[in-house]
């Protein structure tokens, strides 16, 4: 057995995979300066069948577009990208922090990668197949990579990377909780023998979010990975040149990158490195970060621009702001769930039904433009997201009654004068409005409201001692906003909210969704867990908010997606 899986037992399946097939997407992404949100009932297309004990995987369609020609002009120059805090290693199976992240986006690269639909689709990878039964897949390498040294890409490379990253990430361990073994079988095939069958192998090899089970040479994955490798090697469109600690970080073209050959779309499909170097400029003061983009010193900002001078900024020619409605961020008030009022359902459900989300929302971040309602468990820009189960008549009903019957409850039982403790982290603006929405929605419900002002520092230690604190208030995006699994605020006894899902089915709805094989069965199980979110109220759900980037107006090609880092790849200056 490989060493990495010798250290993981049989984890609780507490699994969702986001589907079992893949397609190749044709086509581009475009941004306009504001991106109007659709919510729709998301539902993929390309349907898996299910027999007694087998899993059928859709095979890859040809896309119907040519992966995009080189064209001379766009090649050439450099771009600057700031960096709101420093960089602290350079292994991003270390640390989750976006710093890193950010930078690996463009130099190092998964076996499977998203498109902008959420579908897995091959990236390094060439093909795979599984066994009637399920218990073993096959997969194949495509042939030609190396890495950024030189070195050819092997399977022994891709199955070191895989287990490193599963030992570390959260869901790399819930995964690997359905694996026996995985096993190097030639120099560009592997095997996963399975304990028993799930989608989620191929969701593993894409996942975003968390740390990023991105495919490395040796020199880092045979150093332990809460260590940390001292260097940062891909097979991506840009290699590492340079680190100057506190200051900045140089990549350059990879001249020898082999790209897939499809079209371009997130993260899947072909990747051209038109620059010929980017320079990720660490800048942590936001007026000196914004100053330096209006005098064309930095060419990108990818996340926030402060909503009240959005219009100022977008009115300067040069500058091309966006506020990214697909790219959302899920907030709200967490509560705890294991000591004072709120281990009572009864008051967290009549806290949701009197809940002004929309002032919330707006002492959050702004106007409407940067904040969209949403009912659904997961975000509404996400797969799962946008439809409305189990909501009415809680979610945003203060003035529909909402309040009055709160206040009730709070009387009838006995509750009317409460101490209840709301955190407030003033040097947080995005967190400490909504904690005076919290403050005074409480209040109005009959609580003797003990508002605790403090820093975000302090406020993370103090959320960890559930004697400290009633209400505190913080975000997630990304994958934690998208997919149950993920978001740790909906398993039993995990996140600070701690909670207790005492009808046990919120953990079986989970159990389901690991062995679901087909969309429509995903998506059905995901609204009956959304059921169950509305009865336990878990925590509170604002809605959905919208991050802001800068970027001067002669760079085309950047874009940003699922809180993922923009592209530097398939970006270009046009003059």
């Amino acid at each position: 057995m490989n060493r990495y899986l010798r250290k993981f037992g049989r984890y609780a399946l507490l699994a969702l995979p986001l589907t079992i097939v893949f397609a190749v997407a044709c086509g581009s992404d475009t941004v306009t300066t504001v991106i109007e949100t659709v919510i729709v009932e998301r539902e993929v297309q390309v349907e898996v069948t299910r027999e007694v004990e087998k899993i059928v995987v859709a095979t890859a369609a040809p896309s119907d577009a040519a992966a995009p020609a080189r064209v001379d002009e766009r090649f050439g120059g450099e771009l600057r990208v700031a960096l709101g805090a420093a960089i602290t290693t350079l292994d991003i199976h270390r640390t989750t922090g976006t710093t890193a992240y950010e930078i690996s986006f463009a130099v190092q690269e998964r076996m499977l990668a998203y498109n902008r639909d959420l579908i897995a689709t091959p990236l390094l990878m060439d093909s795979w197949t599984v066994s009637n039964d399920g218990l073993q897949w096959s997969f194949k390498l495509r042939d030609g990579i190396k890495f950024h040294n030189g070195v050819p890409l092997t399977a022994e490379h891709a199955v070191n990377s895989w287990s490193r990253w599963a030992e570390r990430d959260n869901y790399g361990s819930i995964i690997f909780g359905f694996i026996d073994d995985v096993t190097a079988t030639g120099e560009l095939t592997f095997t996963v023998d399975m304990i028993e069958p799930t989608a989620l192998v191929l969701e593993g090899m894409a996942r975003i979010g968390g740390y990023a089970p991105v495919i490395m040479p040796p020199e880092m994955y045979n150093i332990p990975a809460a260590e940390g490798a001292e260097v940062m090697i891909g097979t991506g469109p840009y290699e590492f040149v340079e680190w100057v600690p506190g200051d900045h970080l140089l990549v350059r073209r990879y001249e020898a990158y082999s790209p897939a050959d499809s079209a371009g779309s997130f993260m899947a499909g072909r990747k051209d490195a038109f620059f010929d170097t980017v320079d990720y400029v660490v800048i942590p003061d936001e007026n000196a970060k914004i100053a330096a983009l209006e005098v064309g010193q930095i060419d990108l900002i990818s996340r926030g621009i402060p909503g009240d001078i959005v219009d100022t900024l977008g009115a300067n020619p040069d500058l091309d702001i966006r506020i990214a409605t697909n790219s959302s961020t899920r907030d709200g008030a967490w509560i705890d769930n294991v000591e004072g009022p709120f281990t009572d359902v009864r008051v967290r459900r009549a806290f949701a039904m009197a809940y002004p989300v929309e002032d919330a929302l707006r002492a959050a971040v702004g106007d409407e433009r940067f904040w969209t309602t949403c009912p659904s468990m997961m975000a509404c820009a996400g797969k799962w997201g946008g439809f409305a189960d189990g909501s009415e008549g809680i979610y945003n009903y203060r003035d529909n009654g909402g309040l009055e019957a709160a206040k009730q409850i709070i009387k009838d039982l006995g509750l009317v004068g409460t101490d209840i403790i709301v955190l407030q982290a003033g040097d947080r603006p995005r967190f400490a409005g909504p904690a005076e929405i919290s403050r005074q929605t409480l209040e109005e419900m009959g609580f003797n409201v003990i508002f605790k002002q403090t820093d975000w520092a302090t406020q993370t230690n103090w959320r960890e001692k559930p004697e400290l604190w009633d209400v505190f208030h913080t975000a997630g995006g990304g994958a934690w906003a998208a997919n149950p699994l993920l978001n740790s605020s909906l398993a039993k006894n995990k996140y600070w909210n701690k909670y207790q899902d005492e009808s046990g089915r919120m953990t079986a709805g989970m159990q389901k969704l690991a062995r679901a094989t087909t969309a429509s069965e995903q998506l059905a199980i995901v609204k009956e867990m959304q059921n169950v979110f509305w009865e336990d109220i878990p925590y509170i759900s604002f809605g959905d908010t919208f991050g802001t980037m800068g970027i001067r107006a002669n760079i085309e090609g950047s874009v940003t997606l699922f809180s993922m880092p923009v592209n530097v790849y398939n970006a270009w200056r046009s003059n």
